[in-house]
């Protein structure tokens, strides 16, 4: 009886975390205007959206270990499981690894794809996109990165060009979910992963100040000037505090 009593507790307990990590991910967002520019809305804003980030990551890191581990089986020359291979396939679907490849150069590719970045690249990208959760668009779209899309009616019409539409996001979390998708799957970004693997290989760390580099291509600024606004946006805000 004793056993039982303490099984059902802790059962309690799990279920009482859960409900409370599920309710800080769905927190309302907040109304960014509402607070003073500078420091005030800043952190509100970090406080909002890091939440977020760590919860996409850790989809993000239990997807890399499965590849990892799947990779070191077959070097191992062990037996794929129907479920292993399964997974494999919806793994390179949705981080678009070119298809009729070999097992092994599907999983050569998903290690450099499927890997998070520095929550101070991520928030810098946000900040700047949306002018700290003020934009338009973040506001409209929960959109903070601004993300297009591509098909007629997808999204919010750009007040200067209405060919030009914005994507609109059911949550923040979604947005968040997209732009990773976007950097570690988008062939504009392979300058981009390839930075990332290479400061993992020699350093074991990201630096998000020499990641930046490989965002040229997201912006329209020129000259590697979009990267230089990342960069003052990382270093004024002290942004790299919040990296693991």
């Amino acid at each position: 009886m004793h056993k039982l009593r303490v099984s059902i507790f802790w059962s309690m307990i799990l279920i009482l975390l859960k409900v409370s990590f599920s309710s800080a991910y769905a927190e309302t967002k907040p109304d960014f205007k509402k607070y003073a520019a500078g420091p005030e809305r800043k952190k509100v804003f970090i406080n909002y959206v890091r939440p977020l980030i760590d919860k996409a990551n850790v989809g993000i890191k239990e997807d890399r270990k499965f590849v990892l581990k799947l990779h070191n089986n077959i070097k191992k020359s062990k037996k794929r499981s129907e479920i292993e291979m399964k997974k494999l396939s919806s793994l390179a679907t949705y981080y678009e690894v070119k298809a009729g490849q070999s097992v092994n150069q599907q999983l050569v590719d998903l290690t450099e794809k499927v890997n998070i970045f520095p929550d101070s690249l991520i928030l810098a990208q946000a900040s700047l996109e949306s002018a700290w959760g003020t934009s338009r668009f973040a506001v409209e779209g929960n959109n903070l990165f601004g993300q297009h899309c591509f098909s007629k009616g997808c999204g919010i019409s750009a007040r200067g060009d209405k060919k030009v539409e914005v994507a609109k996001f059911s949550s923040v979390y979604a947005s968040i979910q997209s732009y990773y998708q976007n950097l570690n799957s988008g062939k504009a970004y392979k300058k981009l992963r390839k930075l990332r693997s290479e400061e993992l290989s020699k350093l074991k760390k990201m630096d998000s100040l020499k990641l930046t580099e490989g965002l040229s291509d997201y912006s329209t600024l020129g000259n590697g000037d979009y990267a230089k606004r990342l960069n003052q946006v990382i270093t004024f805000n002290k942004l790299q505090q919040y990296d693991n």
